[in-house]
């Protein structure tokens, strides 16, 4: 019986505690200050916006952008069933292949906050899609990407 009643007590103590990476999956998504659509706006965001989920209110995810700021996005509007990335240097080249012997792509460059759709990685190098299709291949010391994760807190 005292075993049972600690087993009870730890699990109650440890909490759990897991972050899901997600994508926004539609042209155009506005992050609010609080689960609610009349909430004021925090941010718009594009197609391909990575965002890393802390917790869900009803229909309404609470999620952490590349600066760790918090805000509040509709479920219906993202996705986790692909992985995104965003530009957090100020630019970085564009790439046709992984690596520097490559030439640029015919953007050339993409600026900070610059959303992508992952698809490939090759060393250090990830190949990625943005909303027009098109594909480029980007450093990854020049990109944030969500990570899932889960721990114990107490």
């Amino acid at each position: 019986m005292h075993h049972l009643f600690i087993q009870a007590l730890i699990s109650l103590v440890l909490l759990p505690f897991s972050a899901q990476a997600l994508c926004v999956k539609v042209d155009q998504a506005n992050l609010r200050m609080k689960p609610d659509a009349g909430a004021p706006l925090a941010w718009t965001v594009g197609k391909y916006m990575p965002l890393l989920e802390l917790k869900r209110k009803g229909s309404w995810y609470l999620v952490r952008d590349l600066e760790g700021k918090k805000m509040w996005i509709y479920s219906s509007l993202v996705t986790d069933r692909y992985d995104c990335a965003v530009i957090k240097a100020k630019t970085t080249n564009l790439r046709k292949g992984p690596g520097t012997k490559f030439g640029k792509t015919h953007l050339a460059q993409a600026h900070r906050y610059h959303p992508f759709k992952k698809l490939d990685r090759d060393g250090g190098w990830l190949k990625l899609e943005d909303d027009y299709g098109y594909k480029h291949w980007v450093f990854e010391k020049n990109l944030w990407e969500p990570l899932n994760y889960s721990t114990l807190t107490y």
